[in-house]
């Protein structure tokens, strides 16, 4: 029975790892751990797992993950609960919908879209780290100002309108969750730091309630619709990863709050074109 719980002893780390990354960046963690479970375990690891198995492994993990950071963005006053009810509004129900409507789309023809979407992402957030961009002057004229302070006492001013704009972004997010769950975590970070310019470090803690509260339904969906299916749950690898990624949730909001935000969004653009290119490399192998 030890055995058999410790036989992936040293996903812990790498769930840790993955979960930093992550959370750090509102990416979902699915957009790694999928390709984990699906292409690399059968090549170090000996074991098979089918796309559908590897998408729950990922999906449950992701929940227990940002479930925990999303306690640690809280405490540290870095969630924007106004800008989260603007997404969800949308992006919930979307995502509900097109769960159901899942296996009927090409997972190649959806993975290689998002894919190329992450990279032209990177590209939009490397172009604000060398240049700045005027503030929207609808922001101020139609939106709402705000105001937070977080835990270390550092102030944070902004406005925010949603509008026509936000709502498609959203619906477009809760669209890609559903049928593959993960997308809108890209979309919320480069759309609230770059086109509202809302603050590096409040834009990613809103973005990991926007993502754990649109991706928690999408998957009871998925697990819905499946449950007929013969789908093997791998016990180990959960006993292994959960745990891992409960830490890992816990450590990202205090890395976070104390990174500086320009340094972030850096950071995030690289993360968004090295799972771009995971998500298209995917993609064409499932064509």
């Amino acid at each position: 029975m030890l055995e058999y719980f410790f036989e992936f002893w040293w996903m812990f780390p790498v769930a840790f790892c993955v979960c930093l990354m992550a959370t750090s960046s509102s990416v979902e963690g699915a957009v790694f751990f999928a390709p984990i479970f699906i292409i690399f375990f059968p090549m170090f690891a000996g074991v098979t797992i089918t796309p559908i198995e590897g998408i729950f492994l990922a999906l449950s993990i992701e929940i227990f993950g940002f479930g925990s950071a999303l306690t640690g963005y809280f405490r540290r006053a870095l969630v924007d609960t106004y800008i989260a009810k603007k997404v969800l509004i949308f992006s919930i129900p979307t995502s509900i919908i097109f769960g159901f409507l899942a296996h009927i789309v090409p997972s190649g023809m959806i993975m290689i879209f998002l894919g190329s979407l992450m990279v032209i992402l990177c590209g939009i957030i490397l172009l604000t780290c060398f240049k700045s961009f005027p503030e929207r002057k609808d922001a101020r004229k139609f939106g709402i100002e705000l105001k937070r302070v977080d835990k270390l006492g550092r102030e944070y001013n902004y406005y925010y309108f949603h509008g026509s704009f936000g709502a498609s972004w959203s619906i477009l997010g809760g669209i890609l969750v559903g049928l593959t769950g993960i997308g809108i975590g890209e979309l919320a970070s480069t759309s609230l730091i770059v086109r509202n310019k809302i603050p590096t470090r409040v834009a990613i803690g809103t973005g990991i309630l926007i993502v754990f509260a649109t991706v928690l339904p999408a998957t009871l969906v998925h697990a819905y619709v499946f449950s007929t299916g013969q789908i093997s749950v791998h016990w180990n690898i959960l006993f292994m990863t959960v745990p891992a990624v409960l830490i890992g949730g816990q450590v990202s909001p205090i890395i976070n709050s104390r990174i500086d935000g320009e340094k972030v969004k850096f950071f995030l653009s690289f993360v968004f074109l090295l799972v771009g290119f995971i998500l298209i490399s995917r993609g064409v192998s499932l064509n």
